[in-house]
């Protein structure tokens, strides 16, 4: 089945006053064409975070995000306007 979307070794971060806090850590994982996914965790553990990262709202310290098997991070226009996700 074609992967809808492929997180790998993502790792975010936010820049506070007492210096880098990181939010997570080399992330990986695949959802095929057709699933549905849920991210779930405790409060501030990145849920939001990697939903913003994958929109394209948040900046990434590492890794990479493909939606459709297009890179965001080559081709940011192209793979993005036609998805849709919620939270």
């Amino acid at each position: 089945m074609p992967k809808l979307l492929e997180l790998a070794h993502l790792a975010l971060a936010y820049d506070t006053p007492q210096g880098l806090k990181s939010v997570v850590k080399d992330l990986s994982l695949t959802l095929p064409a057709g699933q549905i996914g849920c991210l779930l965790g405790e409060s501030g553990c990145g849920k939001t975070t990697v939903l913003r990262a994958i929109a394209g709202f948040e900046p990434l310290r590492a890794g990479s995000i493909s939606l459709g098997g297009v890179s965001c991070l080559r081709n940011p226009n192209k793979s993005r306007p036609k998805s849709a996700m919620s939270a």
